[in-house]
Order: structure tokens, then C-alpha cells, then sequence
């Protein structure tokens, strides 16, 4: 499962999970400030999970006691991406 996370509401209706994703397809455009969490330097957070969730959201940030289990059921999304920075 992946999250695109603060894109802008109207770009993405009509996509639903399970949508089959082509490569080069627009996935959502940036959202405003107030789609990005109050930040306003647009930015997309993309978050892997190794579970179906339960809503449209997964958590961000986790404790440092809860991080080796969060590590699993949320995989660094560098693995998939590549070095981001």
C-alpha cells in the first residue's frame, strides 16, 4: 500500500484504492496550504505500508519505542524511491 500524502482533493476524485496505476500517470496534483498540513511549501509525502489501512491516513511519526515495529508494518520509502536526499 502507499500513501500520497497532502495532494490537492480535486485532483484526486474519482481514484479509489485498488486502481490500477500506469507508469508516467499523474497521480494527484500538490495541494494547498491548507491540504499540506499548514506548511506553506507545497511538498507530497509518500508513505509505504505492509498492511491495508483501516483509513485514508497512516501515522507519520511514531515514538522511538514504537519505531522498530513501525520500520515493518511502514518500510522506509527510500527502498522503493532511492536515496531522496
Amino acid at each position: 500500500w502507499a500513501l500520497y500524502g497532502h495532494l490537492d482533493s480535486k485532483s484526486i476524485k474519482g481514484k479509489a484504492p485498488g486502481n490500477k496505476v500506469k507508469k508516467g500517470q499523474v497521480l494527484g496534483r500538490l495541494g494547498n496550504i491548507h491540504e499540506n498540513g499548514g506548511w506553506t511549501s507545497p511538498h507530497v509525502h509518500f508513505q509505504l505500508s505492509a498492511n491495508p489501512p483501516k483509513t485514508h491516513d497512516m501515522p507519520g511519526v511514531v515514538s522511538s519505542i514504537d519505531r522498530p515495529k513501525a520500520m515493518v508494518n511502514y518500510p522506509d520509502p527510500r527502498v522503493v524511491l532511492g536515496m531522496l536526499y
